[in-house]
C-alpha cells in the first residue's frame, strides 16, 4: 500500500517517485499497490502501474478528498469507466475509501454518501476495498456491515480489539501503522 502519486515525492526525493521505485523494485519489493484517492490521482495510479510490472492499482476517493470531485454522480461515473477495464488497467482494489472524523469533521454526510457508492460498485464489480476508517468506527463498520459481500481490508486499523475480531470473523484484514502508537 503506497501513494505514489503524492506530489510530495518530487520535493523529497531528486527524480521524484520514478527515481524511488526504481530502488525500492531493485532492492527486494516485488509488489505495489499504488492507492488512489481522488479520480485524478487514480488514473494517475493507473498510469504509473502501467509503467511498473510489480505496480498495481487501486482506485477511489478516500473521504479526505470527497470535497475536490465534482459531484457524486460524476465521481462514480469515472470510477465505473476504470473499473470497467480493471484487468488492462491492473487495478485490484477499490480504495481508498471510507471515513474520516480525525481531520474533517464538517462533511460527514458528503463523506459517507461517497462511502456508501464506492461500496456499492464494490459489490457490483466484486472487488476487495481498502477502508480508511479515523475515529469514525461505529459508522465504517455499520456501512460495511450493510454489504456483507464486501471484503477488503481496514487500512490504518486504529479500532477496538472486539470490533478488530468480528471484522476479521467476516473475512476482513486488518492492517496495523504508527497510527496506533
Amino acid at each position: 500500500h503506497a501513494h505514489y502519486c503524492d506530489k510530495r515525492f518530487e520535493n523529497e526525493f531528486e527524480g521524484g517517485a520514478s527515481e524511488l521505485l526504481s530502488a525500492v523494485f531493485a532492492n527486494g519489493v516485488d509488489k505495489i499497490i499504488n492507492v488512489g484517492t481522488n479520480t485524478a490521482n487514480s488514473v494517475e495510479a493507473i498510469e504509473m502501474a502501467s509503467k511498473y510490472e510489480g505496480m498495481y492499482a487501486a482506485a477511489g476517493i478516500h473521504p479526505s478528498d470527497v470535497d475536490e470531485e465534482i459531484s457524486l454522480d460524476d465521481a462514480i461515473a469515472k470510477l465505473r469507466a476504470l473499473l470497467d477495464k480493471r484487468e488492462e488497467y491492473k487495478i485490484v482494489a477499490l480504495g481508498e475509501i471510507g471515513l474520516d472524523s480525525h481531520w474533517r469533521q464538517d462533511n460527514k454526510e458528503k463523506q459517507s454518501e461517497f462511502f456508501e457508492a464506492q461500496l456499492l460498485l464494490a459489490e457490483e464489480y466484486d472487488i476487495p476495498v481498502i477502508i480508511h476508517d479515523r475515529e469514525a468506527h461505529g459508522d465504517t463498520f455499520d456501512a460495511v456491515l450493510r454489504h456483507p459481500k464486501v471484503r477488503g481490508v481496514f487500512h490504518c486499523y486504529s479500532g477496538s480489539p472486539e470490533m478488530a475480531k468480528d471484522l476479521v470473523r467476516r473475512g476482513w484484514y486488518i492492517s496495523f501503522t504508527g497510527v496506533i502508537t
